[in-house]
């Protein structure tokens, strides 16, 4: 007879039509009732786990936690979800989802002394295609979702080997008809397939236990038995059938709302990540502040916040709580690498030069490229106004060039860009020359900009890149690239009313301006409209390089419509980035999610603020923006004459490098995590000009993160196999050095302790099995 395993549960929002303090009071009121069916019937059991959640239970009723953790004890209360919550698992970083796995398994194990076998993301919208292994070594060994469900990725039976891209497996169940009123209703919604069942039900959403006329009637049925995820699993023989890569949904909203709140997201992560190495570098312990930062980068990555499917004040709490994040890492990092900066000797003569420039690479690749700096004269010195020089600590010149300081009071500080080489994990110092040479600005022609690389031709009609060659050969490299259209958009938040967007229209070009025009760099500066929104695109051309910068800015005033840079391609598939890993897909008509970069054959897109597009016809759409209104589930035609609140209204920024070559992980880090500049006087000190405390040999491997243990003093270092082939790197770290073997996306984290090097589980409690 076929079994159905009813897990009872209850799918919690913290976050989505509500703000997290009415979520809070739910919860309590939800745990509750939980335990008073456990009283009432000595068979249920209950299944929940979100650390968050248990958090405000603790601080705002610490009896009722209590009672939670002894029946977490007995065995009756499972924590079913080894993460810290349920988030999007599309839009954020690789390393990300690894805290999911290492702060949520250390709060359960730190309040109930043991940790969770299972990871239970029945509501996220999509699973990218590491998953597989990152939830392995967190020393999770089953998955449970829901979406996507059959009508976007149908499946010859639910109980499946879920298989990551670079070969892990783990057992995976798609939960369907779930949180029905009635068992009886739940069963019929099953699917006609072998072998047994999980059906999980409850109250969804906004809290509520499992209720008593349900357990009653789970208790009636010989066919159904209580259970949990794991007794599920646990019961279940080895699945038959194997579902390889990444699971994604059509219903595409989350992929590409907010990408305002998204682009925060990452921000926070580079700057904690940042935090991390910098304080690590500078003997700081900072563990119990960056932990409370990672508590709220987590928390925001909730599916319903970052998938931009909650209230418009939802987001003000989101935007708080990323602000907290980030200022905290911030202090952290720029105090700590100013702790070092004070022991070293500077270039430039204390006495005689006004500034030297402390250029820190916190990135494990060395860094070169383009700096912006800033320096005061007044009044500490005298006004100035004329040229810059920038020389190492060796004297040699670094090309530089003056350009608008942020201020707008002439002569008061000096801003300028040069171009410099900064050693990985290192610091390098430069000395700050007043030239006393008369500033100029060259003349140009803002249709056709060349490089000593580069030639780029822009529509003259339309104002976007209409073709791109190469200097050296005479190749053409790309044709139109960024084109800005708006799209009609008539989905609701999550597009489950629509399958790809409507007609498309180009923006009105309105002109060009020279923003920047002298001997290393060229901006300029275009001019677009649509309707009642304006656009302004910055783009930036650079000596001696084969990629050039654009950064947006538009002021959107649009109701349902969709804003996208449209780029040509003669490719069928691109290869966009997943969280540590990339993806081969063809043609796609809806929205799929990037993460941070992609290629189209030798032609590299890295963004800072997009984070999906669609493919069709030789055209890609990268989505800067959608409009459709927040919380909109549209169940029926919406009411007229409502003042509805819409996504993405006013002013939205990002910026992207186009690279005529293949992007990359590292090459996305030196372009979001550019240099920290820290401007000092000049001065004496133990330490070199030049300092580096990390070194890498080899190619296809990224540095993810560079950090102190949670439980102890020793380093932890986790590495990344980006191109999809073996590989073999060598690094150099605090006195030792090692050697690595990579299988394709293959992600090692390693524990470094007085020399020795061993693999750790992510979650770093124990060597990996």
């Amino acid at each position: 007879m076929k079994k159905y395993y009813m897990v009872g549960n209850t799918h919690f929002d913290p976050v989505w039509l509500w703000r997290w303090d009415e979520a809070a009071a739910a919860a309590r009121a939800t745990f509750r009732a939980a335990l008073e069916r456990m009283e009432e019937d000595d068979g249920f059991i209950y299944s929940f786990s979100c650390p968050p959640v248990f958090e405000w239970v603790r601080r705002a009723e610490p009896e009722l936690f209590a009672r939670i953790a002894a029946r977490v004890k007995e065995g009756r209360w499972d924590l079913c979800e080894g993460w810290w919550l349920q988030p999007d698992c599309c839009s954020a970083s690789g390393e990300s989802y690894v805290r999911q796995g290492l702060y949520g398994q250390k709060y359960l194990f730190e309040n109930f002394g043991r940790r969770s076998r299972s990871a239970f993301n029945v509501d996220s919208f999509g699973h990218s295609g590491n998953l597989p292994q990152i939830l392995r070594k967190s020393r999770i060994d089953s998955y449970c979702f829901m979406r996507p469900e059959e009508r976007h990725y149908p499946l010859e039976n639910r109980f499946f080997t879920w298989q990551g891209i670079d070969g892990t497996e783990i057992p995976t169940f798609r939960a369907q008809g779930a949180f029905f009123k009635r068992v009886s209703e739940a069963v019929a919604a099953q699917p006609d397939e072998s072998g047994d069942s999980m059906i999980i039900y409850g109250v969804t959403d906004h809290g509520g236990a499992p209720t008593k006329s349900v357990i009653s009637e789970i208790n009636s049925r010989p066919d159904t038995v209580f259970s949990t995820v794991e007794g599920f699993f646990d019961s279940q023989p080895k699945p038959e059938y194997t579902v390889k890569g990444e699971l994604l949904t059509g219903d595409f909203g989350n992929y590409s709302n907010l990408q305002d709140v998204k682009k925060l997201n990452r921000e926070a992560e580079y700057s904690v990540l940042n935090a991390e190495r910098a304080s690590l570098l500078a003997g700081v312990d900072a563990r119990k502040a960056l932990e409370g930062c990672w508590h709220d980068i987590l928390f925001n990555t909730f599916h319903d916040i970052l998938g931009g499917a909650s209230i418009k004040e939802a987001y003000y709490d989101a935007r708080n709580t990323y602000g907290r994040a980030i200022q905290t890492s911030q202090e952290t990092a720029l105090l700590s690498l100013q702790k070092i900066t004070a022991k070293m000797k500077t270039a430039g003569t204390p006495g005689k030069d006004a500034w030297s420039l402390a250029v820190w690479n916190l990135n494990g690749k060395s860094f070169s490229g383009y700096i912006e700096a800033e320096v005061q004269w007044v009044h500490e010195f005298g006004w100035y106004g004329k040229g810059i020089a920038v020389e190492d600590a060796d004297g040699c010149a670094c090309p530089c060039a003056v350009i608008r300081e942020k201020s707008v009071i002439p002569g008061f500080r000096s801003r300028f860009v040069f171009k410099a080489e900064i050693p990985p994990m290192g610091c390098k110092t430069f000395r700050v020359i007043q030239t006393n040479e008369e500033l100029c600005r060259l003349e140009i022609n803002p249709y056709v900009i060349e490089t000593d690389r580069l030639k780029v031709e822009f529509s003259r009609s339309g104002g976007f890149i209409e073709a791109v060659y190469s200097k050296e050969t005479g190749e053409k490299l790309s044709g139109r690239m960024f084109a800005p259209i708006s799209r009609v958009d008539d989905g609701d938040t999550w597009c489950f009313n629509i399958s790809g967007y409507g007609e498309k229209t180009p923006f009105e070009f309105t002109g060009f301006e020279i923003a920047e025009a002298n001997e290393i760099r060229t901006v300029i500066k275009g001019n677009y409209r649509f309707r009642d929104s304006l656009l302004e695109m910055y783009y930036k051309f650079y000596e001696r390089e084969s990629y050039l910068d654009i950064s947006y800015r538009v002021n959107w005033n649009e109701k349902h419509r969709a804003f996208k840079l449209e780029c040509e391609t003669t490719e069928k598939t691109l290869f966009p980035a997943v969280p540590y890993g990339f993806v081969e897909r063809g043609e796609r008509a809806a929205d799929v999610p990037m993460s941070g970069w992609m290629n189209a054959g030798n032609t590299g897109i890295i963004a800072d603020g997009i984070f999906s597009y669609d493919f069709s016809g030789g055209k890609i759409g990268l989505t800067v923006l959608r409009s459709p209104i927040h919380g909109d589930l549209r169940i029926g035609e919406l009411p007229p004459a409502v003042d509805y609140d819409f996504l993405s209204q006013g002013v939205n920024e990002g910026k992207l490098r186009l690279l005529f070559g293949k992007a990359d992980p590292e090459k996305a880090d030196a372009f979001m995590n550019p240099p920290v500049v820290i401007a000092e006087s000049p001065h004496d000190g133990e330490l070199p000009s030049t300092l580096s405390f990390f070194s890498k040999q080899g190619e296809g491997v990224s540095l993810g993160c560079l950090k102190r243990c949670e439980f102890d003093n020793s380093v932890i270092l986790r590495f990344c196999e980006y191109r999809g082939k073996n590989a073999e790197i060598t690094f150099s770290f605090g006195g030792s050095e090692h050697r690595l073997s990579f299988s394709p996306f293959e992600i090692r984290t390693l524990k470094l302790e007085n020399g020795a090097l061993s693999e750790i589980y992510m979650t770093e409690d124990g060597p990996l099995l």
